[in-house]
């Protein structure tokens, strides 16, 4: 990269000896007579640019005879001739709403702003790259109305649910349509594009605006254009981005108590104490993980049992101080990045090289990306080529382990980062760790791993002929590969004879019934290794003949178009769970049979489509579409054409009051656009040869050489077909105060019948499960943005912005006699729930029982005082948020800029089982309270039933029993609002002045950032547990989590871009 970025400063440097300039200097200022900072002067044709100062003065080289092109956002740009001149000031006028504005919509169609009829947000590059994220999904977090980016994890390779508008389907896929360059394909791409290669993402929100992606975008669309370069001589940029990331929320945890389990004689036997201070000495154990035991008193104690070689490890008897959050490292990351991009009158071209180091904060994970894209357009007469292509290669390397959950298993008086080393630190390794049920969460990490590499090759194609002024043909071709290889193993240990049955506690640490032998070491670990491959090719291919006519005051645009896609999907997978000699992972080098199994899927949707835009003189416009598609989803021979050959169609009109009656516009009202759209789509919402039977193997098969088959537990109905969805929207644009202020509002409703889903039906039929169309659901909501420009001023500007978007959704209608059912990827005490007449997903969890009187008191046990849990699960509420709120902000002062965003999620619940798994071990702060006490706001039933107000009973064992066979059993403990208020990004930068790098002449711009990402987050007061932006699923039952989601993390990181 050094040569590349050498020979780039050559050639740069080589320009400038043959250049014949003159310097001119000038004043830019706005129409009402104020300067404007900021403005882009470039020489047209080259990539020589500058910007004005904080008063609208700049300076600038060019040969005579060129021009200079002025352009600022919001005003219209102008060219003006150098001549001989050295002085050029110039006035640019508002361009309201700048309603030239050509935009990406469905289908790579470019429109006219103005000819949109539906809610239609663009993100730029500089919104995605300003707070660095490594990944792309996440820099979209609060900057888009109705968008909402769901986390499962903060790995090194980080997993993300993408959702526009929220649910509308049950049980199948919420998440919106990815296109990149045209090729359509899913969220997983994401974390393989380079977002300074982004020209900028078009979100299409409603289902107008998707009609022409057919089923595949019903769900909506982000639309990925990436840089294809610019005119002028080559300019070459490079950028580099270090940044450092650490823990920035753990769950609440105690620091009182130390290990011990419910070892103390049971209630009502000989020599019972009274006093839980005498109970809590008599449960402390050495060796335990679970944190009953007595108070912390400094005193020193031995840690687990003694070495072989009869050392024992004595440590103070007190908490280490953060002694969980030191066990996590520092994460690092390094991206560099270097871009060319050029061109001439009639053609461009650009290229990126991309390399991504990061350091994750779970010891020893890693990633690397590595990438390069290439793309090019070029006019030949009446026809344009246009062709671009990337390969990305991403490696990681991860545990396999839980690491978060053998973390917070251990007590908080072990000091964890002393047990890093296993390998050489006896008390470290696996014979001698302390805990008898939990290994040392480095050793854990180490010996699980997971390492794979993801690739990415993607191309497309796209040939364009003016056949006549009124008629042009198109086709793009895409193709995308996407694969994965992986090997997962676990490392071979044998625990010695000693550690198995000799290993003993000294005196007095000794407790009665300790015996000897570390309780973990009856099992060896047999180490195993798992090897895994898949692919994924996708060809998508568009055609497309526009016809443009004006018929009188009628500006016509009419599109046919054509669209193959095409999807196939192989995977392998191969392992043994016991290996014979450590450290060769090969899966030749096992003892009993091999496991495994391959899958290949395909799928292939052929659509035909129309696109009609009829504009009457640009104030009242007209869009209609129409699709038809034929799916191998649902096709089978012996099935009706209906079933699996569908249309879909739209409707949208745009009517701008300011252009008809030109009379109401003013200083106050500069422009008004009005907009309405109605559509019906359909959603093919089924697996994978989902109208076929299955026959896996049956339990236990094969069996030597005998095979054994058994019939799927589902069968499909023989009518099944796709849902059908339609939908509403209106809407309408505003710029007031001389375009100082834009508003942009919405209103949306969407309703989807006939649902494909799994229902139970009686055994008679031969099948427990029975899939099939039924069900109503309505989706519905509203958005609106708010931008304001506060300030224009001579040294300072300053611009903000505020996004709300409202979503929430209904169950009307399931199978009947079927009220409700629960989605996958919950727990039997608390999951996710399809119920009838509520909103989707909706959580459900046990709870307490509570006075039947409506007091509110949780009732209890008039005997031991415990509370008494009600096992029927109860509603909590739903799980996706039904207001998001984004604030940002920029403002420029001189040389400076300053932005940030926050964003607000709320009006959902969550269940932690985090936090019942933290009160199993006694680690959560909120079992602090071990003493005598009477279980808050209780009541029992007397004989009677009568309710009588708690104020005697006290909690039997509250230094035990309470909290684990009790408190924790209770799901309802660990439900809290899900609200949080996070800082997204924030980033500080500074322009080196033309005036200081025309000196060198050797850049032509320079800037360096500070930056920060989720600096700031703000939950509930009721949650001890988790950051609630993570799940534990990229599914549908989100609003669960666990420990298997990597602790959240802050960022700060230094970033310095170069030009030459």
């Amino acid at each position: 990269m050094r040569k590349l970025l050498l020979a780039s400063i050559m050639l740069v440097l080589g320009s400038y000896a043959y250049a014949q300039n003159v310097n001119v200097t000038g004043k830019v200022t706005a129409d009402d007579g104020s300067v404007l900072p900021g403005v882009s002067v470039v020489v047209k044709g080259t990539n020589v640019g500058v910007q004005t100062d904080a008063n609208g003065i700049y300076k600038i080289s060019a040969k005579k005879g060129a021009s200079l092109l002025f352009s600022f956002i919001g005003f219209e740009s102008q060219t003006v001739p150098v001549g001989n001149s050295s002085t050029i000031d110039i006035t640019l006028k508002s361009d309201a709403a700048q309603l030239n504005e050509v935009v990406v919509t469905a289908q790579g169609i470019r429109k006219n702003l103005r000819e949109v009829g539906y809610a239609y947000s663009k993100v730029s590059t500089e919104d995605v790259t300003v707070g660095r994220s490594p990944q792309l999904a996440q820099a979209l977090s609060g900057k888009v109305t109705g968008l909402a980016v769901y986390n499962v994890n903060n790995s090194v390779d980080p997993q993300v649910k993408v959702v526009l508008r929220g649910f509308r389907s049950l049980t199948g896929n919420n998440e919106a349509l990815i296109v990149l360059d045209g090729i359509q394909t899913t969220s997983t791409v994401l974390a393989l594009i380079n977002p300074n290669d982004i020209e900028n993402i078009s979100i299409l929100k409603g289902g107008q605006a998707a009609t022409l992606y057919g089923s595949a975008g019903i769900n909506g669309a982000l639309v990925i254009t990436t840089k294809k370069g610019s005119k002028g001589k080559l300019k070459v940029n490079y950028s580099n981005s270090t940044n450092v990331e650490q823990i920035s929320f753990l769950p609440e945890f105690q620091d009182k108590y130390g290990s011990g389990s419910h070892y103390y004689p049971s209630y009502g036997s000989a020599g019972y104490s009274s006093d839980p201070l005498v109970r809590m000495k008599g449960n402390w154990r050495s060796y335990e993980n679970q944190q009953f035991g007595d108070p912390f008193d400094g005193s020193l104690r031995q840690l687990g049992r003694s070495a072989s070689d009869g050392t024992t490890n004595i440590v103070p008897y007190a908490a280490v101080k953060n002694a969980r959050y030191k066990a996590f490292d520092t994460g690092v990351s390094m991206n560099n990045q270097i871009g060319f991009t050029g061109g001439d009158e009639n053609g461009t071209y650009y290229m990126s090289l991309e390399n991504q180091k990061i350091q994750g904060i779970v010891p020893g994970d890693k990633s690397e990306r590595t990438g390069a894209r290439v793309a090019s357009s070029r006019d030949y007469n009446k026809l344009n080529v246009g062709f671009n292509a990337s390969y990305t290669q991403a490696k990681y390397d991860r545990t396999s382990s839980d690491f978060y959950n053998d973390v917070i298993n251990q007590p908080a008086n072990l000091p964890l980062q002393d047990y890093r080393d296993w390998q050489n630190n006896k008390f470290a390794n696996p014979n001698a760790f302390f805990n008898d049920y939990y290994n040392n969460p480095y050793f854990n990490a180490d010996n699980n791993r997971r390492v794979y590499k993801d690739a990415n090759i993607s191309g497309t194609l796209s040939l364009t002929y003016k056949v006549t002024p009124w008629a042009t043909i198109s086709n793009r071709l895409g193709a995308m590969n996407n694969s994965r290889t992986q090997k997962s193993t676990t490392g071979k240990f044998l625990y010695s004879d000693y550690a198995k049955t000799k290993a003993f506690i000294a005196e007095p640490f000794y407790r009665d019934g300790d015996g000897t032998g570390v309780y973990r070491a009856i099992t060896d670990i047999l180490g195993g290794v798992t090897d895994y491959t898949k692919t994924e090719n996708v060809i998508n291919n568009e055609f497309q003949l526009l016809l443009e006519k004006d018929f009188g005051p009628f500006a016509n645009k009419l599109i046919f178009g054509n669209s193959v896609y095409q999807r196939y999907i192989k995977e392998v997978q191969v392992g043994s769970s016991s290996i014979v000699v450590p450290d060769v992972y090969n899966v030749s080098n096992r003892q009993g049979e091999l496991t495994g199994y391959e899958n290949t899927y395909m799928n292939r949707r052929v659509g035909y489509y129309a696109d009609l835009t009829s504009n009457f003189k640009n104030w009242l416009i007209l869009n209609g579409t129409f699709r038809y598609d034929q799916t191998s989803l649902f096709y089978k021979p012996t099935r009706a054409t209906n079933l699996w050959s569908y249309p879909y169609y739209g409707v949208a009109l745009s009517f701008i009051p300011t252009d008809a009656f030109p009379s109401i516009k003013s200083s106050v009202l500069n422009y008004a656009k009005l907009r309405v759209n109605y559509n019906k789509n359909a959603n093919d919402n089924i697996d994978f040869y989902g109208l076929d039977l299955t026959y896996p193997n049956g339990a236990n098969f094969p069996y030597g050489n005998t095979v054994g088959l058994t019939v799927g537990n589902t069968l499909p109905d023989a009518n099944l077909k796709p849902e059908s969805v339609t939908s509403g929207e209106i809407g309408g644009e505003f710029q007031l105060f001389d375009n100082r202020v834009n508003i942009d509002v919405s209103a949306y409703t969407q309703k989807s019948v006939g649902q494909v889903i799994t229902v139970k039906v009686p055994n008679s039929t031969g099948f427990p499960n029975l899939l099939i169309n039924v069900g109503e659901t309505k989706n519905f909501g509203y958005e609106g943005e708010f931008k304001y420009l506060i300030s224009r001023g001579t040294k300072f500007s300053w611009d903000a912005s505020v996004r709300y978007s409202y979503n929430d959704n209904k169950v009307l209608e399931l199978y009947p006699g079927i009220n409700e059912f629960v989605l996958p990827d919950g727990y039997s005490y608390a999951n996710t729930n399809v119920i009838k007449g509520s909103r989707f997903p909706m959580l459900k969890t046990d709870g307490y029982q509570y006075a039947p009187d409506g007091s509110g008191y949780r009732l209890v046990s008039a005997t031991t005082g415990y509370p008494l849990r009600q096992t029927t699960l109860t509603p909590r509420g739903g799980t996706l948020p039904r207001h998001i709120v984004g604030l940002g902000s920029r403002m420029n002062y001189g040389n400076f800029t300053f932005t940030f965003n926050f964003e607000y999620r709320g009006g959902n619940y969550m269940y932690s089982d985090l936090g019942r798994q933290m009160t199993f071990t006694g680690s959560g702060k909120w079992t602090e309270n071990r003493t005598d006490q009477i279980f808050p706001n209780s009541a029992y039933l007397d004989a009677d039933g009568k309710v009588v107000p708690n104020t005697t009973v006290k909690v039997r064992e509250p230094e035990y029993a309470l909290w684990v066979d009790q408190y924790r059993n209770i799901s309802e403990n660990f439900v809290t609002k899900a609200w949080f208020i996070k800082l997204r990004d924030i980033n500080l930068s500074y322009n080196v002045p033309q005036s200081v790098l025309s000196k060198v002449k050797i850049f032509s711009g320079a800037s360096i950032a500070l930056y920060g990402r989720n600096l700031i987050t703000i939950v509930d007061k009721m949650n001890y547990y988790t950051d609630p932006e993570y799940s534990r699923t990229t599914g549908n039952g989100l609003g669960l989590n666990s420990t298997g989601q990597t602790p959240p993390v802050r960022q700060y990181g230094v970033n310095l871009n170069l030009t030459f």
